[in-house]
C-alpha cells in the first residue's frame, strides 16, 4: 500500500546468481524488508563484461524470488552495468513508483532495532523531500565491516565504519544512469553531451536519511564467484573511466590527448585492463558478441 506522504515504493534489485550457496542471499536480504514496499523490481542477467559462461541466474534464484508476493521479474540480455540497472528505473516509472531504493544482493538490514525503524525512516524521507523538493537522490548509511567479513571489489573504503551511499531515488522513472557510470544520474531527457557541455546538470545527493541502515558480508559467496567478481570490478571501473574520458575529450577538444595514445579511442566494445588500468584486449563487442579479429 502507498505510504502517506511518500506514495508508491519499490526496491531496485539487480541480480546474477550462479551457485546455490549465493541463493541464500535472497531471503537474507529481502525477508526483513519486502513488506515495506509495493514492488520488488528484480532484474536478472549477466553484466556484459562479467566473464562467466551463463547469461542468467540459476533456476533456484528465480524460485526464491517468486516467493515474494510483490515481486516483478525482468530478464535481460548481457548489459553494461549502468544499462542493466536502468531497467529497474524504467520499470518503476511504468508502475508509477514515487521512491525506489537500490538493494544489492549482498545487502543486509543492519541487525539492531534502532537501524530497522521504518516509520522513522519514512518520516525522515518525507520531511527532507518536503524541505528540499528539487532533490532527487538521497543517501542511506551502511556499516562497512573489515576485509575478512566483506571482501572488497576494489572499493577504497575504510572498514568498521559507517559510510553514506546513494540508494534512494525520487521519481525514478524520470531519471537515467548517465556518462556510462553506475553512480551518476541525470534527467532522463538530458543527453551525455548536455552534461559534458554543462547545458544540463547531474543530480546530487547531500542528505542522508536515517532510521534504516544496512550492512554487508561475503559469507555466502564462494571463492570462484568472488574471483570472477573481482576481475569484473576492476575491468568495469576502468571501462567506465575510459568511456567518460573519450566522450569528454571528443566534445571539449581538450589538449594533451597525445599523452593517452595507448588508450583505444574506439569506445565500442568492452575491454580487460592490466593492474595499471591500461587496456589489454577486448572481452566482447558492444553487442556482447566475441571480439572481431
Amino acid at each position: 500500500m502507498p505510504i502517506d506522504g511518500i506514495g508508491k515504493t519499490a526496491i531496485g534489485y539487480s541480480y546474477f546468481i550462479t551457485d546455490n550457496k549465493q541463493v541464500e542471499e535472497i531471503p537474507r536480504g529481502l525477508d526483513p524488508i519486502y513488506k515495506q514496499f509495493d514492488h520488488i523490481i528484480a532484474v536478472d542477467g549477466r553484466y556484459i563484461n562479467y566473464e562467466h559462461e551463463a547469461n542468467e541466474s540459476i533456476p533456484e534464484a528465480d524460485k526464491a524470488l517468486k516467493k515474494y508476493p510483490n515481486i516483478i521479474m525482468d530478464k535481460c540480455k548481457p548489459l553494461f552495468q549502468p544499462y542493466k540497472r536502468q531497467r529497474y528505473l524504467d520499470i518503476a516509472g511504468e508502475l508509477g513508483v514515487d521512491y525506489l531504493i537500490v538493494w544489492d544482493t549482498d545487502d543486509i538490514i543492519y541487525p539492531s532495532p534502532e537501524c530497522q525503524n521504518w516509520p522513522l525512516f519514512w518520516k525522515n524521507l518525507k520531511r527532507y523531500a518536503k524541505r528540499f523538493p528539487d532533490y532527487r537522490l538521497f543517501k542511506m548509511k551502511a556499516w562497512i565491516p573489515n576485509k575478512s567479513t566483506w571482501r572488497r571489489a576494489y572499493n577504497a573504503v575504510r572498514g568498521n565504519a559507517w559510510h553514506p551511499y546513494i540508494r534512494i531515488h525520487k521519481d525514478p522513472g524520470t531519471m537515467r544512469y548517465c556518462m556510462d557510470c553506475h553512480w551518476y544520474w541525470c534527467p532522463k531527457d538530458a543527453s551525455d553531451e548536455d552534461i559534458i557541455l554543462q547545458k544540463r546538470g547531474m543530480f546530487v545527493a547531500d542528505q542522508t536519511i536515517d532510521g534504516v541502515r544496512i550492512t554487508t558480508n561475503s559469507f555466502l559467496r564462494g571463492e570462484r564467484t568472488l574471483d570472477i567478481r573481482d576481475g569484473w570490478a576492476w575491468n568495469n571501473d576502468c571501462e567506465e573511466k575510459r568511456r567518460q574520458f573519450f566522450k569528454s575529450t571528443a566534445l571539449r577538444y581538450l589538449q594533451g590527448q597525445e599523452e593517452f595514445s595507448w588508450l583505444p579511442k574506439d569506445i565500442s566494445g568492452y575491454w580487460r585492463y592490466d593492474k595499471d588500468g591500461r587496456p589489454i584486449n577486448k572481452i566482447c563487442e558492444e553487442d556482447g558478441s566475441p571480439p572481431k579479429q
